[in-house]
């Protein structure tokens, strides 16, 4: 994760921060600048799910290691956290932006915009495409002011190669789970995304880059339904040969 250290630095005004790393070693943080800061390893995103985790704030905002808290996002954050409790939602939707091909195209390649980033519990927050908690995100008010920066494809190639180790990531998540990722079911729910993102882009709008990361964000959706289908159907044949 190149543009982890900047990430950190966009929402350092937290109280807490907790960066949850599921791959070999530590992240390169850049420097002791974060005294809140704390590392978790993590072996799957289902460990979310897990009571006995508790970040113990009143909000808990959900950033991927290549995202930012704009500026004016950042101020409406600041501002929403001094308010009373009792008088504000469970959970917020927040517009997310990539940076790609010089320009700002909406959405993301880990999931669409708006998406549920905000909550009172970790859990409460979903992951990508595949999430179950649909009706739940429709339902959490939309966040009127700034947006999370997605950096992760301003340079294509780590674009590219964020989206492998994503889908690698969900598809481990998905394992075992009944979340109907067969192969017709991937190919199809990877047509809706590249459709969805093509047309909320204004598909002349943005031009090649809104093209570019719709196709991105489809083929990472059709490649975690492959992995996931694909680790499924081979622990079940190795279970009939034994």
């Amino acid at each position: 994760m190149k543009h982890l250290p900047q990430s950190l630095e966009s929402v350092k005004w937290a109280d807490a921060i907790t960066v949850l790393h599921a791959g070999a070693g530590e992240p390169s943080i850049g420097g002791n600048y974060f005294p809140s800061l704390r590392l978790r390893k993590i072996a799957s995103l289902r460990e979310l799910g897990d009571p006995s985790w508790e970040i113990g704030t009143d909000w808990v905002l959900h950033l991927w290691g290549e995202e930012r808290v704009e500026d004016e996002l950042g101020e409406e954050l600041r501002a929403l956290r001094q308010r009373e409790s009792s008088r504000v939602p469970m959970a917020y939707r927040i517009p997310v932006r990539s940076h790609l091909l010089g320009r700002w195209v909406k959405g993301s390649l880990l999931g669409p915009s708006p998406a549920l980033r905000l909550s009172r519990r970790a859990e409460h927050l979903p992951s990508g495409w595949w999430d179950s908690t649909t009706e739940k995100s429709r339902e959490a008010l939309l966040l009127p002011h700034g947006w999370i920066g997605d950096y992760a494809a301003t340079e294509l190639n780590d674009g590219i190669d964020r989206l492998q180790s994503v889908s690698e990531l969900w598809a481990e998540e998905f394992r075992g789970k009944d979340h109907g990722l067969n192969p017709k079911a991937a190919v199809l729910r990877s047509f809706q995304v590249f459709v969805k993102m093509l047309l909320m882009n204004g598909i002349v709008m943005n031009g090649f880059a809104g093209l570019t990361l719709s196709t991105l964000a489809a083929y990472l959706v059709l490649l975690t339904g492959a992995r996931a289908w694909e680790a499924s159907n081979a622990r079940t044949k190795i279970k009939s040969v034994g």
